[in-house]
């Protein structure tokens, strides 16, 4: 009983430290969710100093408005809902 105790106590701390560690993957990116609950993310280890980067919003419709930045001062913005179909559909 202890040992199985020591295991979910192990497991449930690593699941911890999962959550408060930002999510990056293999192709240099970093995303988070801020105190809003806007996701962002943001190109990382671009050393030229032109670093893309998103930011997804929900408005009050429901519509997960997303804006991309590409690092030379061009933005483009997209919006996404899901339709009565449970279709996911943007524009």
């Amino acid at each position: 009983m202890k040992k199985l105790s020591l295991i979910l106590g192990t497991v449930a701390i690593f699941i911890s430290l999962q959550m408060l560690v930002p999510n990056t993957s293999e192709a240099g990116v970093t995303c988070s969710t801020d105190v809003w609950g806007n996701y962002n993310c943001r190109e990382t280890g671009n050393f030229s100093g032109n670093s893309w980067s998103s930011s997804t919003r929900t408005d009050v419709w429901g519509n997960d408005v997303t804006t991309f930045n590409n690092g030379f001062g061009q933005t483009q913005t997209m919006s996404c809902r899901t339709d009565v179909w449970g279709n996911y559909v943007c524009n």
